[in-house]
């Protein structure tokens, strides 16, 4: 079935894209993010020349991707929207390295797929996966977050199965030492975080990712910090990601867990 879409849309979205086809009106669309007068000091700041700035300026400001208010040129809400998609979204997937980026790409290519770039988000989405976990859960990490730890915490008193592998770099003896009030205080059972050793590991990571019960898949892009994650229902994407838990756990080493 092919599907139809209005002409008006295309020449909206052409519009858009036409809009930003060049370097210097990119610049001067990322400067607004923060405002900026109209005026010699932009010009000289952006090292444009009068002419491509005021050409940058009238097309931000007729396609209205930018609008002025208080006496500065500032973002619109579309110019926001758009702003996220290029600058956070396409740029990440850009500039990253790309010899992370090749696990993700043999992940399937279904767009059962949402996109997560706050890690606020990100952490309390994860939290609420564990929490409705019924069977497995196989999780590889970079971080260490309170609030993920307390849903795994709860999980195992549903005994639900967990296998973890963490950053080989996180300082887990102070990490222990943090949550050691807490587990403590859990009841029935506060040590089943640290029962069955061997399904903690610690391994190179090369980007976080969690599996629940081979139905939902959370995993982030590669970089030095967060920048953005996605999560899936794809059982493609389930299957790769559970091959690459387990090939990484191969070369992972049982992680020492202190007694609390």
């Amino acid at each position: 079935m092919i599907k139809e879409t209005p002409n008006t849309s295309y020449e909206k979205l052409a519009s858009i894209i036409n809009t930003l086809d060049d370097s210097n009106t990119l610049r001067l669309f990322d400067q607004a993010v923060v405002g900026f007068e109209s005026g010699k000091e932009t010009i000289e700041m952006l090292k444009m020349t009068p002419r491509k700035y005021y050409r940058s300026l009238k097309k931000l400001n007729n396609s209205g991707l930018i609008l002025f208010f208080e006496n500065k040129y500032k973002l619109s809400e579309l110019g926001e929207f758009m702003h996220q998609i290029l600058f956070n979204e396409i740029a990440t997937y850009l500039f990253g390295d790309q010899t992370l980026l090749e696990p993700l790409k043999k992940m399937g290519t279904k767009t059962e797929i949402r996109i997560i770039n706050n890690y606020c988000d990100l952490t309390s989405l994860i939290a609420t996966s564990i929490e409705k976990s019924k069977s497995e859960i196989l999780l590889a990490t970079r971080y260490l977050d309170m609030v993920v730890v307390q849903s795994i915490v709860f999980a195992l008193q549903r005994n639900v199965k967990i296998k973890t592998i963490t950053n080989e770099k996180i300082d887990f003896s102070a990490f222990i030492k943090l949550i050691g009030f807490f587990l403590k205080n859990i009841r029935p059972n506060p040590l089943k975080f640290v029962a069955g050793r061997d399904n903690y590991r610690v391994g190179s990571i090369p980007f976080s990712f969690i599996i629940v019960d081979d139905e939902v898949t959370i995993f982030e892009i590669p970089d030095k910090e967060f920048q953005l994650a996605f999560v899936s229902s794809d059982k493609e994407v389930a299957k790769g990601l559970t091959n690459l838990f387990w090939e990484t756990w191969k070369e992972s080493k049982t992680l020492r867990i202190p007694n609390l």
